[in-house]
């Protein structure tokens, strides 16, 4: 037991010696500008997004790509000439999943 206090007291001892560690001249105002700089970038949009002309562009294309694509749409909307054999083909595919319920109207 003796022994063992004795190596606690030698620890204790031996933090005796010890002194505060300083920072370098100006290291928290480098560090703050440090951190400054990674929540400006993180923060903002990239660069180039920024630009109007790149979002003006990307307007333009999108927009252009809504017209194309509602263009070729409205060429393959089914119209109702051939109403009696998609209603045949749909009444087969009720009737195969058992969905063919018939309404009281």
């Amino acid at each position: 037991m003796e022994e063992m206090n004795r190596k606690i007291e030698t620890i204790l001892n031996s933090i005796d010696g010890l002194q505060r560690a300083e920072a370098p001249a100006f290291f928290h105002t480098r560090v703050q500008a440090k951190l400054e700089k990674q929540l400006a970038m993180q923060s903002g949009m990239p660069l180039p997004i920024r630009k109007p002309v790149w979002v003006i562009a990307t307007l333009v294309v999108l927009l252009a790509a809504n017209v194309f694509l509602l263009t070729a749409q409205s060429g393959k909307i089914p119209t109702s000439s051939g109403g009696a054999a998609e209603t045949a083909n749909l009444q087969g595919f009720a009737n195969s999943y058992g969905l063919a319920t018939s309404t009281g109207y």
